[in-house]
């Protein structure tokens, strides 16, 4: 067994961190978000206390039905 390079592992790993966090974004839960990427539940909460830490914003996207209801009340 052969170790991938670093470089390929921390892209590899910046870019499932920014699917989750997309996924995250569209109001998916961490349990499913996991399903979808086949990880662990754990990793997904890794992932986004991470990147709260480092200021990336996870505000949710309102649907178009929030949205409607938010612009009604």
């Amino acid at each position: 067994m052969i170790a991938e390079e670093r470089t390929t592992y921390e892209g590899r790993s910046r870019q499932r961190r920014d699917q989750i966090v997309e996924l995250y974004r569209q109001g998916r839960k961490g349990y499913e978000i996991a399903r979808e990427l086949n990880v662990s539940a754990g990793l997904v909460s890794t992932r986004l206390k991470e990147a709260r830490s480092a200021g990336v914003d996870l505000t949710r996207y309102a649907s178009a039905g929030e949205a409607r209801e938010q612009g009604q009340a």
